[in-house]
């Protein structure tokens, strides 16, 4: 079995260091990014299988990376997983922005802090097709 890939898109380092050792145990090979541009350009220049971002970062959100890149016929079909701390009090209408940009949902979330036991139980459901329907994966 080849590796499994993943982008870790997240404005704290520490963070971004946390989820990948997660992955990494998990046999993953990582690429990181501490803003949106940055992890643009990795996304782009080599898909991953999954991508991890963070919904609230300084500059380009993820919500406008997210929209950005299912917008993109090359990485439209990429699994990506939400990470959040504030998802509830965000109120984010996933709904709205699914019709808007003519997308559809994330196909995961995990929110902060981050359990690694549950990050794995979303990730792996997420790449195995565990969300049928536009089911969205939470951990």
């Amino acid at each position: 079995m080849s590796t499994r890939t993943a982008v870790v898109i997240d404005d704290e380092v520490d963070l971004t260091t946390f989820l990948s050792s997660i992955l990494e145990e998990h046999d993953f090979s990582v690429r990181t990014a501490n803003d949106a541009v940055t992890g643009e350009k990795l996304i782009l220049d080599s898909p991953p299988d999954i991508i991890l971002i963070d919904l609230m970062m300084p500059g380009r959100t993820g919500i406008q990376l997210f929209t950005k890149l299912r917008a993109n016929d090359a990485t439209r079909d990429i699994p990506m997983v939400m990470v959040t701390g504030i998802k509830e009090q965000l109120g984010i209408d996933w709904g709205e922005i699914v019709d808007r940009y003519r997308t559809r949902k994330p196909d995961g979330f995990v929110e902060k802090p981050i359990d690694p036991d549950r990050l794995m139980m979303v990730v792996d459901g997420v790449l195995s097709g565990g969300a049928t329907d536009g089911e969205v994966l939470h951990g």
